[in-house]
């Protein structure tokens, strides 16, 4: 299976804007709904796209060498 990786990257650079204004927004920071979405959606998403993109070529390298 090919991971689509130009859309992983480009969703994880597009989730990076709300880290930063989570970090250095104060009036945000204070907003229970866009600390709920952050914590429980983005930051999740973000670092497991962060671990695909890391990650992929070498399992993608295993997985082939175990099929030969």
């Amino acid at each position: 299976m090919q991971l689509p990786y130009k859309l992983i990257r480009n969703l994880h650079l597009l989730a990076s804007p709300f880290i930063g204004a989570l970090v250095y927004s104060g009036a945000l920071r204070a907003n229970e709904t866009f600390l709920a979405v952050v914590q429980w959606g983005v930051f999740p998403l973000m670092a497991a796209g962060g671990l695909l993109l890391w990650l992929g070529p070498r399992l993608a390298r295993r997985g082939a060498g175990a099929s030969r």
